[in-house]
């Protein structure tokens, strides 16, 4: 195991300790399947667990995904079942899991976050991305063997605004958090686009989701995962992947517009990939909440083999600089890759933290 660096910064009263917990396939929950009175308390079990680690660890808040791939996770008057619960796509579980989830994470103290994955919508001949083209099928843009939703229509945007809003109303969750809410790298059209009105049309879809849901509940948090680079800083390049001008995310504009109330950016990179990039978006932050994602599965031998101490450099400096932290994933977290586990739980966060609030809501 990697030897661990101790933490020397302060540990603060408030502060951001979340993580993304996959519901895709299975990868982080769940890895059994409901399909009788014993095996919905099997999967029931395992997410306690899961969430009994998480909090010993000192997270405050768990990125829950609700909407998979045109699939959701809870009973829907929009989409169907996704088929990670009962093995069978369509299929109830025979409870619902989102409101479980809720239960299980308020209990802890914990907030839960629904996390609505956007415009893709899975595979061209699945389930959600079938159902999707039978109810608007001019609007759904096919790359490849995917489906994505058209991120240029009023269609996308209501469509998005319904799925969330059904979310904020029905069950007590903390906020919504929006993934992949920009253009798709891979649609040829970007190549040609006038970036401010690409950016408009995301902002459109943004501002029709985020008023649905203040409308309904005030205090719910909007937040999302942009491109863990804002754009080109002064000093350095972003490599030409950052959210402003590749893919069209006005992250800051939706801060300071009050959009979004926290932005949790996918900053899966070390070194001055991270560290002036990190300091970019806490200048944008318009007096909101920044919260890092960190690639903590990139430590895995599987993938990039980082050592423990480039995380370890990394939560030191956000913390420093009175940023929160999210791990990306949280099963390379709860596994204790390389130590980052144990790290958390004895060093790092080893004095819980609130969460902090939100001055500009209330």
């Amino acid at each position: 195991m990697a030897q661990t660096v101790a933490c020397t910064a302060r540990p603060p009263k408030h502060e951001v300790r979340a993580v993304w917990l996959t519901t895709i396939g299975g990868i982080d929950w769940p890895h059994t399947y409901a399909q009788s009175a014993r095996s919905i308390e099997k999967q029931q079990n395992e997410l306690r667990k899961i969430l009994d680690q998480l909090q010993a660890a000192g997270i405050n808040t768990v990125l829950l995904q609700t909407r998979v791939r045109g699939t959701v996770i809870y009973p829907s008057a929009y989409e169907p079942w996704d088929g990670c619960l009962s093995g069978h796509p369509g299929k109830s579980p025979g409870y619902d899991a989102l409101q479980f989830a809720i239960n299980e994470c308020h209990r802890r103290g914990m907030e839960l976050h629904a996390w609505i994955v956007t415009m893709p919508v899975g595979k061209w001949d699945a389930l959600g991305c079938k159902q999707l083209r039978k109810k608007m099928p001019r609007n759904i843009i096919r790359i490849k063997a995917d489906g994505y939703m058209n991120p240029e229509t009023q269609q996308t945007a209501d469509y998005l605004a319904n799925i969330c809003a059904e979310v904020t109303r029905a069950y007590d969750v903390d906020g919504i958090h929006l993934d992949y809410i920009r253009y798709p790298e891979e649609l040829p059209k970007l190549k040609t686009l006038s970036r401010d009105k690409g950016r408009d049309n995301i902002t459109r879809i943004v501002r029709t989701i985020s008023r649905r849901v203040k409308g309904i509940k005030p205090w719910v948090k909007m937040s999302c995962s942009p491109i863990g680079k804002y754009d080109d800083t002064q000093r350095y390049w972003s490599r030409g992947w950052n959210a402003n001008t590749k893919v069209c995310q006005d992250a800051e504009l939706w801060l300071r517009d009050g959009l979004m109330d926290e932005l949790f950016p996918m900053m899966y990179f070390r070194d001055n990939d991270f560290f002036p990039f990190a300091l970019d978006w806490k200048e944008r932050s318009h007096g909101r909440i920044i919260v890092p994602g960190l690639g903590i599965y990139f430590m895995s031998p599987r993938e990039r083999n980082w050592p423990l101490s480039d995380i370890t450099r990394e939560l030191e400096f956000l913390r420093a600089e009175g940023l929160g932290h999210a791990y990306f994933r949280s099963k390379f977290f709860t596994d204790n890759t390389k130590g980052i586990y144990q790290y958390a739980r004895n060093e790092y966060s080893q004095y819980a933290s609130l969460i902090p609030p939100m001055t500009w809501q209330s």
